[in-house]
C-alpha cells in the first residue's frame, strides 16, 4: 500500500511540480494538493494522510498555525515543512508545533523523497 501524501503548497507551479515528483517515486500516491491550508484540518480528520508537507508560508493561515491544529487530534501524521526561511527562528517554531522535519525548497528535488 502506497504512502499516502497530502502537499500545502501556495505557489501553483511548486505544488503541480511536487505531485510529478512524486508520480515518479512508486511508494507514494498524492491525496490531496492544496494552495492554502484553512481547511487542512477537516481534510487530514476526513482523509488520514501518512504525510503533510506544508508551506510555511502559506494564505490565511499559516503552516506553523496548522500544524498546530494538526497536533490537536492526530500525533502520528508526519509532517514535514517546506520553506524558503533558512533561519533558526522558523525551525525552532515549526519543530516546537508539531513538526517532524523542515526542507528547504531549495534542496526538494535532491531531498524530499527520501525525507
Amino acid at each position: 500500500m502506497p504512502v499516502s501524501v497530502f502537499i500545502y503548497e501556495a505557489n501553483d507551479n511548486l505544488r503541480e511540480s511536487l505531485c510529478s515528483l512524486f508520480a515518479l517515486a512508486e511508494d507514494y500516491e498524492i491525496s490531496g494538493a492544496f494552495s492554502n491550508c484553512q481547511q487542512s484540518e477537516d481534510q487530514v480528520k476526513t482523509f488520514l494522510p501518512d504525510v503533510v508537507l506544508m508551506d510555511i508560508d502559506m494564505p490565511g493561515m499559516n503552516g506553523i498555525e496548522a500544524v498546530k491544529k494538526i497536533r490537536r487530534f492526530n500525533k502520528k501524521v508526519q509532517i514535514i515543512m517546506l520553506t524558503v526561511f533558512d533561519d533558526n527562528t522558523h525551525v525552532f517554531d515549526a519543530l516546537s508545533a508539531g513538526a517532524n522535519g523542515y526542507l528547504l525548497k531549495k534542496n526538494i528535488s535532491d531531498k524530499l523523497i527520501t525525507s
